[in-house]
């Protein structure tokens, strides 16, 4: 290697990576690394945090450095040495010039020597001017790249400042665009509340004057009955004999109004549907499974606790605390004090069961009725033809057209509300007046006893993951 090269690399070694200058009360970082403290400090200066090494980018947690006495001792040695070499070189190649401008025979020893000095300090220049372009080359090649990086970061972040600005008037225009749809769906909405209303209010004219006219023609029936009863109460206390004459008049008068039979007059309401009601109900969809601890000895529960049926022996089971001993009764292994809930049950053909809420204190020994409260359940009774519904706490009840297949149960804790739906037509069954809740509530099933062979169905919780 030449000494050129030699003083090059030493160069290289001794030069801070910032001023690419010999090193001037150098430090070392964590990271092992050395810079000039004042260009070091520059950098910090010129950088937000974190900091970091200006040659290899390392964070560094703390700004933490070493001073490095003999580095900025070899950096001063350094520095004199490419000094005295590079006066030595411009010395010696005055005096080959010199050389050369004489006449030189080629038999003269001192001549080729000197001219093999002139040669090898001309080399020496050549080659350290050589290496000097090559870094300036190097600067120059690392500043347009930079410059074309700056370039397309200018680019991106004029981008960016136009995406802000289409950032805001998209979402602005979304806000509107919603609030005007739910303005639109709110509107829509309350023309069906009127309509339903309105179709409400004309049923309940047409079932009152159903009501007054059968009134009107019982009340006449009931004034044909008393006057008649009134002849004959005083054809019976009457002191002269009865003849068959006035017995066959009596009965005559009579007879018509035996005939009659007074009934009931039906009344009719529309079903309470209510829109997207099932939709938005599915939002709140919980996942409902059975809680084997309580259920009834006599109940078969199917693997993955979604189903519940009457079997028929009795099994032999833990009598705990929790279990019913007498209610065909299990609850569900959720208990809730917050939020809103819903699912669906699955009560298909069956003549008898029982779906609902309940406290999680509520009653598991014995068969009494549960004080009001405790109990938020519709019982559905088929007897024969006639399909009735029943909710407890009190225990009302209704007819209904066609027996309900699927039912749906919404529980709003904080709001105490709890409402029956019947899924299959998206009607709306029964609702709670609200309540305050003060403890945990829990799902209630009942698929109650068979009924001569019939009633033998299961009770099916339904899965809603699949209603998005």
């Amino acid at each position: 290697m030449s000494t050129s090269d030699l003083m090059e690399n030493l160069r290289e070694e001794l030069t801070c990576f910032i001023c690419l200058d010999y090193f001037t009360s150098p430090v070392t970082t964590e990271c092992g690394h050395s810079f000039c403290l004042v260009c070091l400090l520059r950098s910090w200066e010129e950088h937000n945090t974190p900091l970091s090494c200006p040659e290899c980018w390392r964070t560094l947690e703390v700004p933490h450095f070493q001073p490095n006495e003999r580095l900025g001792r070899l950096a001063g040695i350094g520095k004199q040495l490419r000094s005295q070499v590079l006066q030595n070189v411009d010395k010696q190649g005055a005096y080959g010039r010199m050389l050369a401008a004489t006449k030189v025979s080629p038999d003269d020893e001192q001549g080729v020597d000197a001219f093999s000095i002139q040669c090898h300090g001309i080399n020496r220049v050549h080659l350290l001017s050589e290496a000097e372009k090559h870094h300036k080359e190097k600067l120059q090649e690392i500043l347009n790249l930079l410059r074309k990086k700056k370039k397309e970061t200018q680019v991106i972040l004029s981008h960016e400042k136009e995406r802000v600005i289409l950032c805001k008037e998209e979402t602005k225009n979304c806000k509107q665009v919603v609030a005007f749809e739910y303005i639109k769906m709110n509107q829509f909405l309350k023309e069906e509340e009127q309509l339903h209303l309105q179709l409400l209010e004309k049923e309940e004219r047409e079932n009152l004057k159903k009501l007054r006219d059968s009134e009107i023609k019982l009340t006449q029936q009931v004034r044909g009955l008393n006057k008649v009863i009134a002849q004959m109460e005083a054809l019976c206390r009457g002191s002269v004999s009865v003849s068959p004459e006035e017995v066959k008049e009596a009965l005559n008068r009579s007879e018509p109004l035996l005939l009659q039979c007074p009934e009931t007059t039906p009344t009719e309401l529309s079903l309470c549907r209510i829109t997207g009601m099932r939709k938005m109900l599915k939002k709140f969809s919980t996942d409902i499974t059975l809680d084997p601890a309580t259920a009834n000895a006599y109940l078969v529960l199917s693997e993955d606790l979604k189903s519940v049926s009457y079997g028929g022996v009795r099994q032999k089971l833990p009598d705990n605390p929790e279990r019913f001993d007498q209610s065909a009764t299990v609850l569900g292994a959720q208990s809730f004090t917050c939020g809103r809930h819903y699912w669906e049950v699955e009560v298909g053909n069956k003549t008898e069961w029982e779906v609902g809420i309940c406290k999680d204190s509520v009653s598991r020994k014995g068969n009494h009725p549960k004080p009001p409260g405790d109990l938020f359940s519709l019982i559905g009774l088929k007897i024969g033809d006639d399909y009735s519904l029943w909710v407890s706490s009190p225990l009302k009840g209704q007819h209904v057209r066609e027996p309900v297949q699927k039912v749906g149960v919404f529980l709003d804790y904080e709001s105490g509300h709890i409402a029956f739906y019947n899924v299959t037509d998206e009607s709306l069954i029964y609702s709670f007046p609200p309540d305050s809740f003060q403890e945990a509530l829990r799902p209630i099933f009942s698929p109650c006893l068979p009924n001569e062979g019939t009633n033998t169905g299961p009770l099916t919780i339904c899965s809603l993951n699949s209603y998005v």
